[in-house]
């Protein structure tokens, strides 16, 4: 009988001896808790953590977030406006501002 036969032929034994235990859950975290966990064990620990958030404050936060992306409070939109002209030729508009401010490229 050659190393193979002798690996399968124990196998089998030990399967069929086997096969009506059953581990309870306290021992298999028990042998959990002894095993050093390795830098691969640790990510998917993490990336396998369940996140709960609460629906109300979901809601809320979605709905402000909203409201202050689209809301034109803060924009001073009617104060950009004041000063623009716009002047129709033909198919063309020009648009003329008045800038009060000075660029760092424009000389005195």
């Amino acid at each position: 009988m050659n190393k193979d036969e002798l690996g399968l032929e124990l196998k089998s034994i030990m399967e069929e001896e086997t096969k009506d235990i059953c581990i309870s859950n306290e021992l298999i975290n028990k042998i959990l808790e002894g095993k050093k966990k390795t830098w691969k064990d640790k990510v998917r620990e993490f990336l396998n953590k369940e996140i709960e958030i609460p629906l109300a404050p979901a809601i809320i936060g979605t709905a402000a977030l909203f409201i202050i992306t689209f809301s034109p409070i803060g924009n001073n939109t009617m104060e950009k406006n004041k000063d623009v002209r716009i002047i129709n030729v033909g198919s063309s508009q020009i648009i003329l501002r008045e800038v009060k401010e000075v660029g760092l490229n424009e000389r005195k």
